[in-house]
């Protein structure tokens, strides 16, 4: 029997890695293309993704942040309703130095092969209109939205954060602007892994602000 079960294990996992995608702009809303359909690949075909790619760093003072992006191709398998497409995400990590002392360090994990998204700290979620307040914005939604969480988090007020980024030329020097907005809310704060005890964490690595980012080696 578990000669079966591995055997069709096998089979399955063979058949969804070699399955042919149809590509499609994962930015083009208007291809009648629903989101998750059977068969296809959401792929960056501009290449927008791109322009973020590599390191980035900011330092004010004695605060340094570190960010690190990356491309890559996640296939989302539902069996249970016959779906498998595959879906280009932009995954980040960052690292935190202030005074001199290392606060964190995520970027070793953006070399771990996680098989889902979300899996990681940061993450791309959607492109965003550039309204008034994108600065130097020359194109359409030229700002990306991206999930970011933290480790050991159980405070309910940091486990829905995120921050726009876009990256823009000054100088002629190419930038990345990250815009970390504070929408928590101290009734938030509350344990979501234990109702009847407090936060363990209550702050977190990053501050919250709008940041230049430089692109270092």
């Amino acid at each position: 029997m578990k000669k079966y079960i591995l055997i069709l294990f096998s089979f399955l996992s063979l058949n969804t890695f070699g399955q042919q995608f149809t590509v499609t702009d994962i930015f083009d809303y208007n291809n009648n293309v629903e989101r998750g359909t059977n068969g296809y690949y959401y792929k960056d075909v501009t290449g927008y993704f791109n322009q973020f790619l590599g390191t980035w760093q900011y330092q004010n003072g004695n605060t340094i942040y570190t960010l690190q992006f990356k491309k890559h191709a996640f296939i989302k398998s539902y069996p249970h309703v016959n779906t498998t497409y595959q879906q280009d995400y932009l995954i980040g990590a960052l690292k935190v130095v202030k005074n001199g002392v290392l606060i964190y360090n995520g970027l070793p994990n953006l070399n771990l092969s996680f098989s889902e998204a979300v899996k990681y700290d940061i993450f791309s979620m959607t492109r965003v209109e550039n309204f008034s307040n994108c600065y130097m914005c020359s194109y359409p939604e030229q700002r990306l939205h991206l999930s970011y969480s933290e480790p050991n988090n159980d405070n309910y007020a940091f486990e829905n954060l995120g921050f726009m980024i876009h990256t823009y030329t000054q100088n002629g020097v190419v930038k990345l602007r990250m815009d970390f907005s504070d929408q928590t809310s101290p009734s938030a704060f509350t344990n979501f892994k234990d109702s009847k005890s407090p936060p363990t964490k209550t702050s977190i690595f990053m501050d919250f602000g709008i940041f230049d980012f430089v692109k270092v080696p």
